[in-house]
Order: C-alpha cells, then sequence, then structure tokens
C-alpha cells in the first residue's frame, strides 16, 4: 500500500509505504521526478508536478522501508523500481520524500459561448470536477486561459451553480502567482466543502497562441 501524508489533499504529501502490516517512509537524497511520477500515477492522482527531498511534509515515523528508489517513470508501483530492498538501509526522517501530483489530469470550459469561456472544470480520474468561484482567482484564471491557449483571461464570473447535486466538486482552491505553465503547477490548499454556491466562469480573450 502506498499513501501520501500532510500535504493538502490525498495528491500531495510525505510518500509513506506499508509493508509487513507497518507503515514507514521512503528516503533519499536523489528523489527524482520519474519516482514521484510513479507514485502519483499509483495512486491515481494525475502526474507529478514536484519530487521533493528533505522531509518537505514533516518527518514520518517508522522504519524506512525504501531507500534510493530509481524509477524509469513508467513502473506500475513504486515498489517495481529498482532499490537496494526493503530496509535495506535506516536512514534519518530527515531525507523523508515527498511528491506534489496535479491531482487531475486535465482542464476545460464548459457552456460558454465560445470555447474559451464558460464554467471551469477539471478531470479527476475519469470524471469532471467543478471548480467553485470562490478556489480561483483572477490568477489562477490566466494561468487557464494561456494553458489552454486562449489568450489573456478577461474576467471571472460568479456563475450560477449548474449540474446535478451528485455533481463531484473540487476541493482545493488555487493560489497561483499568474505565471505558471500549468494550473496544476499552482499552490493549492484544501477545502472539505461538497457544496458550491457558484461555480467559477472564466472569460479569456480567445485569441489562441
Amino acid at each position: 500500500e502506498l499513501r501520501l501524508s500532510n500535504g493538502t489533499g490525498p495528491c500531495s504529501g510525505r510518500v509513506e509505504v506499508k509493508h509487513e502490516e507497518q507503515w514507514g517512509t521512503v528516503c533519499d537524497g536523489d528523489w527524482t521526478i520519474e519516482d514521484a511520477e510513479v507514485v502519483c500515477k499509483q495512486l491515481r492522482c494525475g502526474s507529478a508536478v514536484h519530487a521533493l527531498n528533505r522531509a518537505p511534509f514533516g518527518e514520518g515515523s517508522g522504519p524506512t522501508w525504501l531507500y534510493r528508489v530509481d524509477c524509469r517513470g513508467d513502473e506500475p508501483t513504486l515498489w517495481n523500481c529498482s532499490h537496494p530492498g526493503w530496509a535495506a538501509f535506516t536512514c534519518p526522517h530527515y531525507f523523508d520524500t515527498g511528491v506534489i501530483c496535479s491531482g487531475f489530469s486535465g482542464l476545460r470550459l464548459t457552456g460558454g459561448d465560445t470555447a474559451c469561456s464558460g464554467h471551469l472544470k477539471v478531470k479527476k480520474e475519469e470524471t469532471w470536477a467543478t471548480v467553485c468561484f470562490s478556489h480561483i482567482d483572477f490568477k489562477a484564471a490566466s494561468v487557464v486561459c494561456n494553458e489552454l491557449g486562449c489568450g489573456q483571461a478577461v474576467e471571472i464570473l460568479r456563475e450560477p451553480h449548474f449540474g446535478n447535486s451528485h455533481e463531484l466538486i473540487w476541493q482545493e482552491e488555487f493560489h497561483c502567482v499568474g505565471n505558471e505553465a500549468h494550473l496544476a503547477h499552482c499552490p493549492r490548499m484544501l477545502h472539505h466543502s461538497k457544496t458550491c454556491s457558484h461555480d467559477a466562469g472564466v472569460v479569456c480573450s480567445g485569441e489562441t497562441k
């Protein structure tokens, strides 16, 4: 079993592995984006955004189960990557690894007058989730327009929540600087709200690059 702990949601945090019925950590001074990619794919969390070492999400506890993992990026599980063996080396939790995954694999604007305007949705696994108006700002909208090849952000609209009550609501708030290439690269904060009073409507200038 594999999980991410202490992050903003299930798709970011300290990498923890369960082996012999006990949770432990992965220690690595040379933790790469290929290693993180395997973790994100295994957890169905989209693709890897950052591979971090030196306990970015705090030090874990328990055994250091894996050490110096070396992945190509396409392995089905982290332990399928080459490594010296389970608990081959005990290293301080100061070297615990962390991962930030995109958490979603795509984004789109739906229900607008053009392909470059509408309600913002992100694709989580096989389902499209609604992004709430309160979870993005103009900087995030700028990143969305840029990523979709839709020019500049013109405005954000408070759209009445459309879609049925069973629709998935994206649980994280985006805090973009505004120059990120992808919305997935923006820092995020978790909210446990299951409802959305208003959807985020984004209007881009519509000039495709």
